[in-house]
């Protein structure tokens, strides 16, 4: 409670510092710097099926515990197949973004609600917090900011995007350069950035067995780039094209360091993809590649190692590769209805098998007001191959729904 009170005030003392200048939420600070306070009050229901964890915190199905030992227990039998609901509002989040014309500085402080585990959940916790320098034709990013791999492919409203592009790491301290050149009919932005990110791209494994490697330490941040082409097209918005590259260097050990001790690996990863939007319609697809980073993948259970010891002692890295298919269609300016498919998979890793995770969401989105907004989504996803336990070419699904209502300011 005094952790979200003192949160709470400092954010007021923030704003009582200011002296309002102009209408709706724009503030002068001191000097020239503007404030612009913005975000949304959230409120989501959830429903599934066959799932591993509460409905906004899973992407992943549960195994048939018939056939896998480790849940058989009385207890998950008769829940296996029940389903579960819960609600939460900690996705609600406040804002301020700021510029500085006499400096060409623009910045932003970002929070939601989602800190804290337990009892403690519902503390206020940043989420991005930069302060971005105009030079010239460049500009350059300082502080914590979405990742140039995050490029948001999945349509999906759930918390927790389908598995191959769930990054959860998608925001974190880092330097950015970044510049746009125009080209005519279309423009082009082009970017460089220092992540401190290595750590989590290099997944341990959800499900770690005792070959598992994991990140001791990296002495050096996850080096990406990134370019995004918007052409016009002449059937509405522009049409984009993206493709983005990374090289995550990691020393990577074992559990106690008796096979392996601060060995040093590099992975890599890449990503492409494009939306063209026609009329009412938009269109889009997207694929992701990575070696020795399947943290990429983001699945919330069962996500193999991406690095790991071999029967003959070699360092071994986990390859993983997805790609989607998604579509919208906004008949009016007040409704959207989206479906997409995910397919991900894994090569070279741990497992037996090479596990694969599918997943088809269809979804509705309904502006009720100018400042408010329903949506609603149902997800089945089908998990094969995973062997989460030793038992052999297991094959699971499940499904979920969900409903978020969301008053935007």
């Amino acid at each position: 409670m005094k952790k979200k009170l003192l949160s709470t005030a400092a954010i007021a003392v923030a704003l009582g510092m200011a002296s309002f200048q102009s209408h709706a939420s724009t503030v002068t600070l001191k000097g020239s710097t503007q404030a612009t306070l913005y975000g949304f009050a959230y409120a989501e229901f959830a429903w599934d099926n066959q799932m591993t964890n509460i409905p906004d915190l899973s992407n992943m199905p549960k195994p048939n515990p018939n056939s896998l030992s480790k849940y058989s227990t009385p207890l998950y039998k008769s829940t296996y197949d029940k389903t579960s609901a819960n609600a939460e509002s900690f996705m609600t989040r406040l804002g301020l973004k700021f510029t500085n014309s006499d400096a060409n500085i623009k910045g932003k402080l970002e929070g939601d609600f989602k800190g804290g585990s337990g009892s403690n959940k519902g503390n206020f916790r940043m989420r991005q917090a930069w302060v971005e320098h105009e030079l010239g034709s460049f500009n350059v990013l300082i502080g914590q900011a979405y990742i140039l791999e995050e490029m948001h492919s999945s349509i999906s409203i759930g918390d927790d995007a389908p598995g191959g592009f769930n990054i959860p790491f998608h925001r974190v301290p880092m330097v950015e350069l970044s510049s746009s050149i125009d080209l005519g009919s279309a423009d082009l932005d082009l970017a460089l950035a220092f992540e401190w990110s290595n750590s989590k791209a290099a997944a341990s494994g959800k499900d770690a067995k005792s070959t598992v490697l994991s990140v001791d330490r990296y002495v050096f941040p996850t080096t990406a780039a990134r370019a995004v082409l918007h052409i016009a097209t002449g059937f509405g918005s522009p049409a984009t094209l993206y493709a983005w590259g990374s090289v995550i260097p990691v020393y990577v050990s074992d559990k106690n360091g008796a096979n392996v001790s601060d060995d040093f690996e590099t992975g890599y990863g890449f990503g492409a993809g494009i939306r063209v939007p026609i009329s009412m319609f938009k269109i889009g697809a997207n694929f992701q590649y990575s070696d020795g980073a399947t943290g990429y993948a983001g699945l919330t259970d069962y996500e193999p190692a991406s690095y790991y010891l071999s029967t003959s002692g070699d360092v071994e890295k986990t390859q993983m590769y997805a790609w989607n298919v998604n579509a919208t269609v906004s008949p009016t300016s007040y409704i959207t209805v989206g479906a997409e498919y995910d397919y991900a998979k894994f090569d070279n890793d741990v497992l037996p098998s090479d596990p694969k995770v599918e997943t088809v969401v269809g979804n509705i989105k309904i502006k009720t007001t100018k400042v408010t907004s329903l949506g609603i989504e149902w997800r089945h996803v089908k998990a094969k191959d995973f062997d989460a336990v030793g038992a052999g070419d297991d094959d699971f699904s499940g499904d979920q729904v969900y409903a978020i209502y969301k008053y935007k300011f």
